[in-house]
């Protein structure tokens, strides 16, 4: 497939319905709530969808916004999971952590967190995910954030997760 150059937001958009949909492009999901999750209007929304759809990334389900993802679409993102994760894909053991990391980090908190509520966790795993994530973003509003205390959060959030986040997380933490 040839490269597709995404702006993050159109970046971000197909990741967060790839992890909701879990990469099944039979299942829809409002590309209004998607939008929301972002922090987008539905202009906004409607925008970046429209901008996947003429890719071919993304095809419109319901007259009311329901959108999947297309074959296209899965298979960019396919392919993106399948590469080994590179030094910039990876947490590393650098401390405090640098711009990159951060980055990363912020990244696939962003993530995780759109994904969190539909993991169907019991309420103890559940609030114990929700503990790491607020300690990775205390840490991540520090001036000198530790790699080490991150490292541990998403550890533990990995060994919560659903297997498509096991495999995410233990990828970054290679």
């Amino acid at each position: 497939m040839p490269s597709i150059e995404l702006s993050p937001p159109s970046r971000q958009f197909l990741e967060t319905l790839y992890t909701q949909t879990g990469d099944d492009t039979d299942a829809q999901i409002s590309m209004y709530d998607i939008g929301a999750v972002m922090g987008l209007d539905r202009e906004q929304s409607t925008l970046t969808a429209e901008d996947l759809m003429a890719e071919g990334l993304l095809e419109i389900r319901t007259l009311s916004g329901g959108v999947a993802l297309s074959e296209a679409g899965r298979a960019l993102l396919d392919d993106d999971d399948a590469q080994t994760a590179s030094a910039d894909e990876r947490l590393g053991q650098q401390s405090p952590m640098d711009a990159r990391q951060r980055d990363l980090v912020e990244k696939t908190l962003s993530l995780l967190k759109v994904d969190m509520g539909a993991q169907n966790l019991a309420y103890e795993a559940l609030t114990e995910m929700i503990a790491d994530v607020r300690t990775i973003e205390a840490q991540l509003i520090s001036p000198r954030p530790k790699t080490a205390v991150v490292r541990a959060c998403l550890e533990g959030l990995r060994d919560l997760a659903s297997p498509q986040w096991q495999e995410r997380l233990a990828a970054i933490l290679r």
